[in-house]
């Protein structure tokens, strides 16, 4: 059939014009960027001596992994409870020890968050820490601003799953102070992804080390929202007993461990009664002990070397036995994990 010049313009002007209404569609559609994603994306970020520090709400913050050790926010929640109880009593609660740690400041004065029913969200009225904001900013946690002006939190989600889930699970809309590591609110979702697995600034295995999908990580951090991975806890317990992080440590250092020794016969915790304070306590010393038996330039998991993840060269037996204490932090976890179930 032949078609005249004219029938053709007309053809493609008409392509033209329904092209140019589905991009407008489309972007009538798209919702619009609120003020404060607005002023997210225009953050402009520091230097590592002086880091642009960020007030943010928990509930703004947008996780990089799938699964925390719920065992290590078990220990905090279980020590928050325990002082609760006699609260007027200890000088400086642990939590607002926490919360003046996480925000740069150092520790919590002493008596001036001792008052019973005092929450993170509503604190003492006299409640001080011993230093201004930011004033040690390598206590801090870390942010990336992502595309739309989305908080994603690389460094923190067991401290700030804590204090979410501190108080009765009050503290959603708690404020805390963050570092800026890096704005990358000008890429588009798949350069952004990309960009963060390049400088490893997400880890993409679910607490079953199965590897996901940046789609497929939470949107909230708090214990309704992660996975729980039990090797991650048992690397937290670990800690100074059998490794302890170096300096400038490389990023997700406890999951590499936490990769290693899931593959360890020897320590198939499906097997083991986490509930039990001397099974737990024994699985605790078998992972410190495989650790200290590296080699420095073994590797271990990620092709990360056991020097590199901070493999101490023996156990640190003073450690383990101040960790397994009746009041140390495996007795508070395993303390508030079957309070749970009451």
């Amino acid at each position: 059939m032949h078609v005249t010049h004219t029938a053709s313009a007309l053809l493609l002007a008409l392509s033209l014009t329904g092209m140019a209404s589905a991009r407008d569609a489309a972007v009538a559609t798209a919702p619009a960027l609120s003020a404060r994603q607005q002023a997210l994306m225009s953050t402009v970020v520091g230097s590592a001596a002086h880091p642009r520090i960020l007030q943010v709400r928990l509930d703004e913050l947008h996780p990089t992994q799938p699964a925390i050790g719920y065992d290590q926010v078990y220990y905090k929640l279980g020590r928050y409870a325990a002082e609760e109880k006699h609260i007027a009593d200890i000088a400086k609660p642990r939590k607002f020890a926490d919360l003046c740690e996480a925000n740069g400041q150092g520790d919590v004065m002493p008596n001036t968050a001792n008052v019973a029913g005092a929450t993170l969200a509503a604190p003492p009225a006299g409640y001080r820490c011993k230093a201004a904001v930011g004033s040690r900013p390598d206590d801090m946690k870390t942010v990336v601003i992502g595309p739309r002006g989305i908080v994603y939190l690389t460094d923190g989600h067991h401290t700030f799953s804590s204090f979410r889930e501190a108080d009765g699970g009050r503290n959603r809309q708690l404020k805390v102070w963050v570092k800026v590591s890096d704005n990358f609110s000008a890429l588009d979702d798949a350069a952004f992804w990309a960009r963060m697995r390049a400088e490893n600034k997400v880890w993409l295995k679910n607490g079953r080390n199965q590897a996901i999908t940046p789609q497929q990580l939470p949107s909230a951090i708090g214990l309704a929202s992660l996975g729980d991975d039990p090797y991650r806890s048992l690397v937290y317990f670990t800690r100074g007993i059998g490794y302890e992080p170096p300096e400038h440590a490389t990023e997700f250092l406890e999951f590499y461990w936490a990769d290693w020794l899931r593959g360890m016969p020897a320590l198939d915790l499906a097997r083991v009664d986490l509930r039990d304070p001397a099974a737990y306590a024994n699985a605790i010393l078998l992972a410190a002990q495989a650790m200290a038996a590296l080699r420095p330039g073994d590797i271990v998991s990620g092709g990360k070397s056991a020097r590199e993840l901070g493999a101490l060269r023996e156990v640190n037996r003073e450690a383990f036995d101040e960790l397994i204490d009746d009041k140390g932090k495996l007795r508070h976890a395993i303390a508030y994990k079957k309070s749970l179930a009451q």
